[in-house]
């Protein structure tokens, strides 16, 4: 399981082009408590194939 940190103070930098960095509670938020209807069919059996647990481990293709 990935290990994630808050992010940093100059992530906020991010905000001025639109961004927002996700938190450690989003990104260990259950991936079956999450919305995942916009991914593509690749995608769910990827995530059939690999079972990533969290919304953090999806993102970042942790099983790579």
């Amino acid at each position: 399981m990935p290990d994630f940190t808050h992010p940093p103070s100059w992530a906020a930098a991010f905000e001025w082009g639109g961004f927002r960095l996700l938190d450690i509670e989003e990104l260990n938020t259950p991936l079956a408590s999450a919305d995942t209807s916009e991914l593509a069919e690749a995608e769910r059996k990827q995530v059939g194939y690999w079972r990533p647990g969290t919304v953090g481990e999806l993102m970042f293709n942790w099983w790579d």
